[in-house]
């Protein structure tokens, strides 16, 4: 990444370097972060994957826990980030990082080195914080899904060992999670994880229960669901473009949530729509996406050869799905966002603009008919090619910072009633 480590990398800035070093979600979910602010009553959790797909702000039930975790993010990625969350002079900050730094590699200790500069580098930007230093977690290698974390065990064990000594040297609150995930024979035990690294909604509940009592010492938390829905909520769905966004942050409203499905499609957001509206929330916001097609290269999961009426039944199937359910929930539809045919990934795309608009009509039509809401993203996101403009993406799709405010800004009339 080509910036001074101590510098805050300007994400918002038309002359940013470009991306060189950090994958494009990094700098996707980066530039996002650079656009919503942190104050001093705020908690945040920061770190990489296991931080990043946790939704902590439901966990806790409190829109003042802010998620700052980056798939795939090591210690100095989150040095180079730092300037976004510090500035705010947070109340606390939970911090788990380093172990894609063992996938690269590298020793405990030097990675332990480069924790420690961290620690310094967070105390002293923002005295008044207060920093909870938490271990690395247990891996299941049965798994044989990750490659480089095979034969690392004895890496993160030391790992630990030098980690707790650093909260002690620096004088912050040392959270030992390992021995809570680690079996008899310490792994991580399957029923907590599908891949042997990530943890699923139990591996979840746990971590939560486990660091409750400093993030939130005198609330009572639920047994039930971790991820709770009801009736005052606003469910955001679609697919991985809309889990790449701090909706509530976003559109400063509590009570927005968002459920997704990884692959960019519509073919599974029936499936979705169901689920949610089973818990009968407020108002359900659908995204339409492209569909899947047969035969597409590898890495691609859209296509500029999709079909606008198999887009349309699978939105009429989730409306209905929606209605079904919970009659009384409120449904919005948000039309398909454009795509940058510049980038070789979606270089199909290019002259495609007359195509994704007769699709959008297609949708309109359908909101019209369903007496559904219609929200056009579209028109806000597109230049005038009808591509997306390419200050909100750094891949041809996925937004950076910039294009979530610009979705945000179109959605939230329709949200803040």
């Amino acid at each position: 990444m080509a910036i001074n480590a101590n510098d805050v990398y300007d994400y918002l800035s038309q002359d940013a370097p470009a991306a060189n070093t950090y994958t494009p979600y990094y700098h996707q979910r980066a530039s996002h972060f650079a656009t919503l602010p942190i104050d001093n009553n705020d908690i945040i959790f920061l770190g990489n994957s296991l931080s990043d797909n946790g939704l902590w702000y439901e966990m806790f039930d409190n829109p003042d826990i802010k998620n700052r975790g980056i798939i795939g993010d090591i210690v100095q990625g989150i040095s180079d980030r730092l300037g976004f969350v510090t500035k705010g002079k947070p109340q606390k900050i939970f911090l788990l990082i380093g172990v894609n730094d063992v996938s690269h590699h590298l020793t405990a200790d030097s990675i332990v080195t480069a924790v420690e500069k961290l620690v310094v580098k967070i105390k002293n930007e923002s005295p008044e914080t207060e920093l909870y230093l938490q271990s690395w977690l247990p891996i299941n290698n049965d798994f044989k899904r990750y490659k480089n974390m095979i034969g690392k065990e004895m890496t993160i064990l030391h790992g630990n060992v030098l980690l707790e000594q650093v909260a002690r040297r620096q004088g912050v609150t040392w959270i030992n999670l390992f021995p809570v995930f680690a079996d008899r024979d310490c792994k991580l035990p399957k029923e907590l994880t599908n891949d042997g690294l990530h943890l699923n909604e139990k591996g979840y509940k746990m971590w939560r229960d486990e660091v409750a009592k400093y993030v939130a010492p005198n609330q009572e938390l639920s047994e039930g669901e971790i991820y709770p829905i009801d009736s005052e909520d606003i469910l955001i769905l679609g697919n991985n473009l809309v889990g790449g966004a701090e909706w509530h942050e976003l559109l400063n409203n509590p009570n927005v949530k968002s459920r997704y499905t990884w692959p960019d499609v519509v073919n599974s957001l029936p499936a979705l729509a169901k689920k949610i509206a089973a818990n009968k929330p407020k108002t359900i916001v659908l995204q339409s996406s492209y569909n899947l097609v047969d035969n597409m290269p590898k890495g691609h999961n859209l296509s500029a050869d999709f079909n606008a009426d198999i887009i349309v039944e699978k939105m009429t199937e989730a409306i209905n799905a929606i209605r079904e359910q919970s009659p009384e929930t409120e449904i919005i539809m948000q039309s398909l966002i454009p795509v940058n045919s510049s980038y070789e990934k979606y270089a199909a795309f290019a002259g495609s603009a007359k195509k994704v608009k007769a699709a959008n009509k297609k949708l309109q039509k359908l909101a019209k008919k369903s007496k559904v809401t219609w929200v056009d993203v579209y028109s806000a996101l597109a230049d005038e090619n009808g591509d997306l403009k390419s200050e909100y993406t750094n891949d041809g799709f996925k937004l950076m910072g910039k294009g979530y405010s610009a979705w945000g800004e179109v959605l939230k009339p329709y949200l803040n009633k």
